[in-house]
């Protein structure tokens, strides 16, 4: 589901969640474009907010790491955590400024 946030199946423990931006009119398809988000304390350095805005899942602050985005199977979605539809500008300026550089 467009804007949920989802337990990572897959084997990187860098990336626990991933949010999955992909429109829902597009069910056919066996994968969903998700962007993983990486725990905004292990960062190291000054993110770029606008490309990586910030969301709290679990009562912890991730980074959006749009830059790092992909297609991924459905069996690697694990359980619903939550849903981010209130963050969901901040979400798509990050996808226009990662593709159109504004």
């Amino acid at each position: 589901m467009q804007f949920m946030v989802y337990r990572n199946n897959g084997n990187s423990r860098a990336y626990p969640y991933l949010l999955d931006v992909q429109s829902d009119i597009i069910g056919e398809l066996n994968t969903r474009l998700v962007i993983p988000l990486f725990l905004l304390d292990e960062v190291s350095g000054r993110p770029a907010r606008r490309l990586n805005p910030v969301l709290n899942v679990d009562g912890e602050d991730f980074l959006v790491m749009t830059h790092e985005m992909a297609s991924v199977r459905h069996s690697q979605l694990g359980e619903e955590v939550v849903s981010v539809r209130e963050q969901r500008q901040a979400i798509k300026n990050a996808l226009d400024f990662l593709l159109d550089g504004f």
